[in-house]
């Protein structure tokens, strides 16, 4: 009872905190609108070389260390052992070759409809281009499923069914968070206005926003399926740091208030303020967390889902450049060098959200699933969680 009431204030403050500062240095124009209402791309700060050339040099560094960690090589005969939260051990290695599954076939031929309808511009009766986002991004994930599958028998949709469909609501959940946030910020806006009311915009962005997490995990399912991976970060340096998740609480606390009074130089603590208040009342309710393996020097969680979400990032900033709708950038200091449509630097942006996914994640199955959300050393619902536990 006691963890999850740290869970729940947490989940409370994220929302709380930035519109109680909100209502003490004003809201931005429009903000209670919905559906939102920009015609014109949000005004920022100008381009600040030094801002820039700061955050390029952080996210070379994170790549740097993604790409260059040592991978020490398993010892031993058979399939290598792993131990991505601590407990988990991967399954056998199947011994014969397993065919595509049928679910995955679909999906490959849904996403590749929708790709094509997104991007064709095709002159249809009714509003079937408006609405490609979510088949796309469906078929997208069911073809990862399959992949998964094929490679190693068994896939989060075939296994782990109800956590699998369980993301979807806590996906659209944990995004309507980021767009409350992004009302303060404005780093990206929509151009292309729909004639939506607010029952169908409501029903619309939430279908949308409910694939983010689900591409996440099942992008890291996959990478889990390659052994170099899963030792890749396992045996790096230990790092404890004391009171951690004291730390990274009043790290959240402080920053989310403040982020509506400063949204421009506060761009970053989009990703950054919601991660350290998940992270350290879960750690401090004794959940597990994608950073708790790091005192042990298992780097695994923390950087895949770093990996994961970048590069489902990747797809992310593809498919929306010629479609419509879409999603535009107005980041201050950093706004230039775009790859599709995000400036070059935001892509490091990438590197937090898989964590802090993770992290939404798992707050919310502590609340909703018996014994917790996978407290340390228990077998609970939450201790499945496809984003720490894929192989289970």
């Amino acid at each position: 009872m006691k963890s999850r009431l740290v869970i729940l204030s947490a989940l409370l403050l994220l929302w709380v905190l930035p519109l109680a500062g909100g209502a003490l240095c004003g809201f931005p124009e429009h903000f209670f609108r919905f559906p939102p209402l920009v015609i014109h791309p949000p005004v920022h700060a100008p381009f600040l070389a030094p801002v820039f050339w700061l955050f390029a040099v952080l996210g070379l560094l994170a790549a740097g260390i993604l790409l260059s960690a040592p991978r020490p090589v398993p010892t031993g005969s058979g399939p290598p052992r792993v131990y991505p939260v601590g407990e988990s051990v991967s399954p056998p290695w199947p011994s014969a070759p397993i065919p595509f599954p049928l679910h995955g076939k679909l999906g490959l031929i849904l996403m590749l409809l929708s790709w094509i309808l997104a991007w064709s511009r095709l002159d249809l009766p009714g509003p079937a281009e408006q609405h490609t986002f979510f088949p796309l991004w469906l078929g997208f994930i069911f073809t990862l499923d399959g992949l998964v599958f094929r490679r190693c028998g068994h896939s989060l949709y075939s296994r782990r069914r109800p956590a699998f469909l369980l993301m979807f609501p806590v996906s659209a959940l944990s995004w309507w968070y980021f767009e409350l946030l992004n009302r303060f910020v404005q780093n990206w806006w929509y151009p292309d206005r729909l004639d939506f009311g607010p029952l169908h915009y409501l029903i619309y962005s939430s279908l949308c926003f409910s694939t983010v997490l689900p591409a996440i995990a099942q992008i890291h399912s996959l990478l889990m399926t390659f052994p170099a991976l899963r030792h890749r970060w396992s045996h790096g340096p230990p790092l404890h740091l004391p009171r951690t998740a004291v730390l990274f609480i009043a790290l959240g606390i402080a920053l989310l208030p403040l982020i509506p009074r400063f949204p421009d130089p506060l761009f970053w603590a989009t990703w950054i303020a919601p991660l350290a208040l998940l992270a350290g009342s879960l750690e401090l309710a004794g959940s597990r967390t994608p950073f708790h393996p790091i005192k042990n020097g298992n780097w695994t969680p923390v950087m895949s889902l770093a990996l994961a979400a970048l590069l489902c990032g990747f797809f992310w900033e593809l498919w929306n450049a010629f479609s419509s709708p879409r999603w535009a950038y107005a980041v201050p200091y950093v706004n230039r060098f775009h790859l599709f449509a995000m400036p070059a630097v935001g892509y490091a942006g990438y590197l937090p959200f898989g964590p802090v996914c993770a992290c939404f994640w798992l707050a919310w199955t502590g609340l909703i699933c018996r014994q917790g959300s996978g407290a340390r050393g228990q077998g609970s619902a939450g201790s499945d969680l496809p984003f720490l536990n894929p192989e289970s």
